[in-house]
């Protein structure tokens, strides 16, 4: 067996192997069988249908020449009354006439065998059994005559059976037969010499039911012909006279080794199988000759054969619906199993099998039960400690931002607090109260609302040191405000841009934040500045510690202090999304800096967030 139908065997259900075995065992039983049974009936037909062939073919012969025998005593009985040999060879008279008329027509009427029958002296009267007035007819009939006449005369005396032109009797349409034919002589003591001819023409209804026991609708044919394979009669009218020479039956009858008065054989019609069969006849060289479709001979088999597939193919599907009731049986706990199993492999580990019964198969469903009941206790303990693992780590990165960044607004409330009276200092403490409580509410999830809130409130302070010199932008698209985000994540970034791009820019400082959907399942986040930029090689530098693949920022944070803004951030998406962040950074010396970075949506109560507590 090939590799490739050893594999689809190997992955094929355990229930539909045991189906195909139901169905091979008893298929394999059932076409021996069957063929077997049906050669053997297929032989024993073919050797019964052959014997009935012989012997319908022996009848019609037999009938045929008996035939043949009863017309040509007829006519020897005419060929040697010397009262009409002496009619012939005087000058007739009319009663004479009137007598033979009256003679043949009454031979004609007595004996069912005869056609027509006519005596045609040497100088051309005819005396006959019927006088034809169509004029084309006996037209066709005298010339047909002439050419049989001029047979006769050359076997001088002997009878001549040959094909001949007569009517129906119940229309005047000419139609061929046989005829018998022979010269008439006066016969004396001393000498013989020719006084004319007698001609019998047979009735071709009574030849064709000498046919009748070989004749057909389902394909089979019979002729007499003579030995050059000219056709003498057939149930054909317009074939009469024709040749199957060259036809396949009459060169494989030629082919045969005749030995025998009737002999059966097979040969090929185009692609039709058939059986020939002959037998001669005593008078002259013809002999009966025909083909039987094979089909014909092997229908009973045939109905036979196709009643056995029939019934072959009742049984497979009754084995095949009992061979799946049995398997179902036996593969149901297994599927139960195998289903739940892929349920454990996609996480849920609540998954359990109903056990019934007491077998072999209930005792794995017993153990599986078992096996995901200690899964489940397992996964419990790793995963409070994963929780407890990352919350402290949570707290330890967003503890990064708060000492940085209080220390840069004291030292501004510090600036400014040597100017007595400034409304300024009370504008930052305030800010810097809200967003201590901002931190102290607990949870580590925000609305992007309360985070631009938050957000707010830090620039407000860089607002104030910085002066008329400074102006921010936030743009928020409608419509997302309440969807959840880490908090801080925005801060450290805006943070960052602050220190390294617009405290080290002289003049004017400007700083764009844009919050906005990216398409049905993301939010995509700008900070912008107008600050010093950065060249190519840093940016370069920057880039290649950013790639989620170098690892180079989440693995190794704290690496550098310009780098804990963005380390930060990127660690926390990584820990709430267990994604790598998409981030892309454009710069230029001078110009500013751009930092573009996507995440998904998440809403409060999402699948994949934390719930917070404000």
């Amino acid at each position: 067996m090939p590799q490739p139908s050893l594999r689809a065997l190997r992955t094929l259900q355990f229930r539909s192997k045991m189906i195909l075995s139901f169905f091979i065992v008893i298929g394999l039983t059932a076409v021996i069988m069957g063929y077997s049974y049906y050669r053997m009936m297929s032989h024993e037909l073919e050797d019964s249908t052959l014997q009935g062939l012989e012997k319908m073919t022996e009848q019609t012969v037999d009938t045929l020449e008996l035939h043949f025998k009863t017309v040509g005593n007829i006519g020897y009985s005419y060929f040697s009354d010397t009262s009409l040999q002496k009619f012939l060879d005087n000058t007739p008279t009319f009663d004479n006439l009137q007598y033979y008329r009256n003679k043949l027509e009454g031979q004609k009427m007595q004996n069912p065998l005869i056609s027509f029958i006519k005596i045609t002296s040497l100088d051309g009267e005819q005396v006959s059994s019927y006088y034809y007035y169509n004029s084309s007819l006996r037209s066709l009939m005298d010339e047909n005559q002439r050419e049989m006449y001029q047979e006769a005369k050359q076997l001088d005396g002997f009878p001549l059976w040959a094909v001949s032109i007569t009517t129906d009797k119940n229309a005047l349409i000419p139609i061929h037969t046989i005829s018998y034919v022979q010269q008439l002589k006066r016969i004396t003591t001393n000498s013989q010499h020719p006084i004319g001819y007698i001609q019998i023409d047979m009735d071709p209804a009574i030849l064709e039911k000498a046919f009748l026991g070989l004749q057909n609708d389902d394909g089979s044919t019979y002729y007499i012909a003579d030995s050059k394979g000219r056709i003498i009669f057939t149930n054909t009218n317009d074939e009469i006279g024709g040749s199957i020479a060259k036809s396949p039956l009459f060169t494989a009858y030629k082919q045969e080794n005749i030995s025998n008065r009737y002999v059966d054989f097979r040969f090929k019609e185009g692609n039709n199988s058939n059986i020939g069969f002959s037998q001669s006849l005593h008078y002259s060289d013809w002999v009966v000759i025909g083909s039987v479709p094979l089909d014909r001979i092997l229908h009973k088999v045939n109905v036979f054969r196709n009643t056995l597939i029939f019934i072959a193919v009742i049984s497979f599907l009754a084995a095949m619906l009992l061979g799946s009731i049995i398997a179902a049986g036996v593969t149901r706990p297994l599927k139960e199993l195998n289903k739940k199993m892929k349920l454990v492999e996609m996480g849920d580990f609540q998954a359990s099998i109903q056990v019934k019964g007491a077998d072999e198969l209930s005792t794995i469903q017993h153990s599986f039960n078992k096996m995901i009941a200690e899964i489940r206790k397992l996964i419990s303990k790793v995963y409070e400690t994963e929780l407890l693992k990352k919350e402290a780590e949570i707290k330890a990165l967003q503890s990064q931002i708060n000492p940085h960044f209080l220390y840069n607004t004291l030292s501004t409330i510090d600036s400014i607090s040597s100017i007595d009276g400034d409304q300024r200092v009370g504008d930052i403490c305030l800010a810097l109260g809200n967003m201590l409580r901002y931190n102290l509410n607990g949870g580590s999830l925000a609305t992007i609302k309360e985070e631009v809130t938050q957000l707010t409130q830090y620039l407000s302070i860089y607002q104030i040191r910085f002066a008329e010199q400074f102006h921010y932008e936030m743009n928020v698209e409608e419509g997302i405000e309440e969807l959840i985000i880490p908090k801080f994540l925005i801060q450290p970034l805006v943070e960052n841009a602050i220190i390294h791009g617009l405290e080290q820019k002289v003049g004017y400082k400007s700083l764009h934040v844009i919050i906005r959907s990216l398409n049905h399942e993301q939010l995509e986040f700008v900070i912008a500045d107008n600050g010093v930029g950065m060249d190519a090689a840093t940016l370069e530098l920057l880039s290649k510690r950013l790639d989620p693949l170098s690892g180079s920022v989440i693995r190794n944070p704290l690496s550098s202090r310009t780098m804990i803004g963005l380390a930060n951030v990127f660690k926390r998406i990584e820990m709430y999304y267990e994604c790598d962040p998409k981030v892309h950074i454009e710069s230029n010396p001078g110009i500013g800096t751009v930092i573009h970075f996507v995440l998904p949506k998440r809403a409060a109560g999402g699948d994949k967030v934390e719930g917070h507590d404000r």
